[in-house]
């Protein structure tokens, strides 16, 4: 049985997947959410939002972040226009071609340290990155063991 944080989550990813809400977004998934207790959700620029979880799971973090949900608009997109699923994740995966700039530094951090964005398969507006955590950067060990 869901407790209430898990139903606080689903109750506000489906808000904001409706496509008859004002503010539709995309959910990008970094990692599961298992054993939560508590969310915390904050906007960290205009139409990101920032999902982070408490979990009691041993395995996982105590606090860890969830995903990330991104505004169309600030993907320069339009839900009605959206056929396929694919469409999307081409945008999502050329940070280049956005032009609002905090979208375009998260999506330019999803493909350096997650590995890029994968579909979760679930419809037009599930994504989730391919690792969980994050890449180490090659030069950054060398300059250590120097």
């Amino acid at each position: 049985m869901a407790n209430d944080a898990e139903k606080e989550l689903k109750k506000f990813i489906k808000l904001k997947t409706n496509k008859k809400s004002d503010q539709i977004c995309v959910l990008v998934k970094i990692r599961e959410a298992v054993d939560i207790t508590d969310v915390q959700i904050k906007e960290d620029a205009d139409g990101i939002y920032k999902i982070r979880v408490h979990s009691t799971n041993e395995k996982y973090p105590k606090w860890y972040t969830f995903g990330y949900m991104i505004d169309i608009k600030n993907l320069r997109l339009n839900f009605k226009e959206i056929k396929k699923q694919s469409q999307v994740l081409d945008v999502l995966n050329n940070p280049n071609a956005v032009v609002h700039k905090p979208t375009a530094q998260l999506l330019d951090k999803f493909d350096k340290d997650f590995g890029g964005i994968h579909p979760d398969g679930k419809g037009k507006l599930f994504f989730r990155t391919e690792r969980f955590k994050k890449k180490k950067d090659p030069f950054k060990v060398k300059m250590k063991a120097i």
